[in-house]
Order: C-alpha cells, then structure tokens, then sequence
C-alpha cells in the first residue's frame, strides 16, 4: 500500500522497545513490523538507539526518529508527543498504560488496568511511589483525550469501573500469537515427563506457588513428572532456590533461565502442562503461546484469561498450594485430555493471530488520522 498524497504520517511509540524484553516490549516487538507493512511509506516510529538492533530486517531505519532515553513520564508526556509534532502525525499509537495530554491524535492501547496492580503490590521505592503519584494524576484524563482501546473485556471493565471510562468508549482489540512460531513438536519427546513453568522477575507470576504446589504433588507420588522453570527470576532467584532447597526437590526442579523462542516453543510442546499461576492479566499472553504449541494448560482463573482461552482446554485451580497440586495431578493422569488439548487449544490459539490485531490497530489509525473514528468524553459525547 502506498501513502497517498498529503496523507499525515502515522507514528508509533517504541520508546520501551529494547528496555522492557517481557510485556509491552515483547508486544511492540511483534506488532510494530507488521503495522509498518501495511503501509511502509506513512510509517514513522519514535524509539532510543536501544531499539535500533531490533528493527533491522523489519523496518526501515529511516522511517525511525531515534530521541535521547528519558524517564517514563519525560518519554509520554514531552518526548514522544514532540517528536510527533514535529512530524505533523496524523494519529499516534502507544501501548502504554499512560499517554500524551497534547499533541497529535492518541490511539492508547492500554496493556492492563494499573489500579488492579497497585491494589496487589505495596510501594516499594520512592521512584515506584513518584511513578504511581504521576500516572494517578495524569492517567484519567489521557484516557479521556485519547481512543482507548484493550486487549480483553476484563481490562476494558476495569477501566470503566476504577477510571469512569464511558460505557460507550473504547474497543477490544485482542493481541495474537505467532502460529509459525509457536506450533505443536514435530518430532519425538526429547525429555522425561515434566511440568513447564514460564516465570519473570514480576511476583504475580506467582513462582513460589508452582513449585510449591509441585513439590506437594512430589510427596504425594514419587514418579510425578518434573518441574522446569524458565525465565530470568531477578531478584526472585534467590527465593525460588532457597524454596526448592527446602521442599527437597532440587533434583525434580530445573531452573533453567531465559530461553529463546524455538526452545520456549519445545517446551510448551512437549510438557505435561504448561502452569500459569498469575495473579492477574491484561491478556495472557503466555497461556495463549501454550496453546498455540498443543499444549494443556493449568491456570489461575483470572479473567482476561479465562476470556483469552475461551475454547480451549484448561484445568483451573484456585491459587492455593493444595488446589494446585490435585490440578497438576489431574493434567499429569488424564492422558485422553492431554492428546484432545493438542488438537482443542492449537484450534483455539488460531483465531487470534497478530495479522489480525495488526489489521484493526491500522484501521483504527487511519480512522483518527483522518476524523472517521471519533473519541468520547466521560459522558461518551464526541470531541
């Protein structure tokens, strides 16, 4: 598709594209490529020098306005929206949890409603107190200026229930999966039977309760399959082995740190279950990865991903050692529901893929650039 005559640039926001490998970055990642297929010559994305690397071979360098790294609320609030009138954009994309108050037309594709995480987990640091302070103070009102748009309901509800988002603004529009990536094993179980855990340095992926729900699955039968964690821990590294080292299931327990996307893919493949223990999400988009590999699921039933895997075959478990250990138990007995998941889940995972979100998150842009998509105010009246 060519840019026609005198059509405003369309910018995207990539500023945390190299700083942040897990979320929002793993997003931007996959969608900014395909967004700038669609229409190379109108493209322009704004990034640090960080995010060069990781554009080669998808967009074009010149297309990218690199800006100096400043702190989060510098970024959304003065950098990004400078750049973006200097290039006299027509609309701008961001998937951030707080945008732009001026500038060009703001589509914000809000990852998670940041109230629920706040409720979760107690100020840690000044720089976290400053950061919940500024986006507590900005984050309504760029929810009323910009079109908002999610990856779930769940999200969606949140934010008109906790920031009085109208009832008649904002649109789900879902992320997807790589299918190509992220397939069923072709070839045979390489390893002996095991559960697959894919954890962070964040503590609602809940880590502690996944290996102590396995270790308790342990005492109960000696042949349980074992227990693979993968994923850079952070500062939870120390705790999880300690964990492991008091349970006395060091030998059951691989820690086996970041794993690119190939091996990820063999892992949710070849697992008795993937284990998803979160304690909330914006989508989920880990359990959808299993899914797209065959994989049987066990999860938290929290309600972004309930909505995600909808169709698909999971074995919900309340998020209590116990109840996690008979959901692990039954993913590891019931042989017949882990063959069907195989079939089941990938199906599922297929209707969601990232040509898809791509397609609507461009439609959208053009929409705003040229004045076909209106935003409403908290009243849901159009501005």
């Amino acid at each position: 598709m060519r840019r026609r005559r005198g059509a405003a640039p369309l910018v995207l926001d990539l500023g945390v594209l190299g700083r942040n490998p897990k979320g929002v970055g793993r997003v931007l990642g996959e969608l900014a490529p395909r967004l700038v297929a669609r229409d190379p010559e109108r493209y322009r994305v704004v990034c640090t020098r960080a995010a060069l690397p990781l554009l080669d071979g998808h967009v074009d360098r010149a297309a990218a306005v690199v800006v100096a790294p400043v702190p989060q609320a510098a970024w959304e609030q003065l950098a990004l929206p400078a750049a973006a009138a200097r290039l006299r954009a027509g609309a701008v994309y961001s998937h951030q949890e707080c945008g732009a108050l001026w500038g060009p037309p703001l589509l914000l594709h809000v990852p998670e409603d940041p109230e629920v995480r706040w409720r979760r987990e107690p100020v840690t640091s000044v720089r976290e107190g400053a950061r919940r302070a500024y986006s507590r103070a900005l984050f309504g009102r760029a929810l009323r200026r910009a079109l908002v748009v999610t990856s779930t309901g769940a999200t969606l509800d949140d934010l008109r229930r906790n920031h009085g988002l109208a009832a008649s603004s904002g649109e789900v529009v879902p992320l997807g999966v790589d299918l190509e990536r992220f397939r069923p094993s072709a070839g045979p179980v390489r390893r002996p039977p095991y559960f697959f855990h894919l954890a962070s340095s964040d503590r609602r992926d809940r880590t502690d309760l996944v290996v102590d729900a396995h270790a308790r699955l342990c005492a109960r039968s000696a042949d349980a399959p074992a227990l693979v964690v993968a994923g850079r821990l952070g500062d939870q590294a120390r705790s999880v082995e300690a964990r492991v080292a008091r349970h006395g299931t060091a030998g059951r327990v691989s820690l086996v740190g970041f794993v690119p996307d190939p091996e990820l893919a063999v892992l949710y493949g070849e697992a008795v279950a993937s284990v998803h223990a979160a304690a909330d999400e914006g989508f989920g988009l880990q359990p959808l990865e299993a899914m797209a590999c065959g994989a049987l699921v066990v999860s938290t039933p929290a309600a972004a991903v309930e909505e995600v895997t909808r169709g698909g075959d999971v074995v919900w478990a309340e998020p209590t050692a116990d109840a996690f250990a008979d959901a692990l138990e039954t993913a590891w007995r019931d042989e017949l529901r882990r063959a069907r998941a195989a079939t089941v889940n990938r199906r599922c995972a297929e209707a969601l893929s990232w040509d898809r979100t791509a397609a609507r998150i461009h439609e959208l842009l053009v929409g705003l650039a040229e004045g076909a998509v209106v935003r409403r105010d908290r009243a849901g009246v159009e501005r």
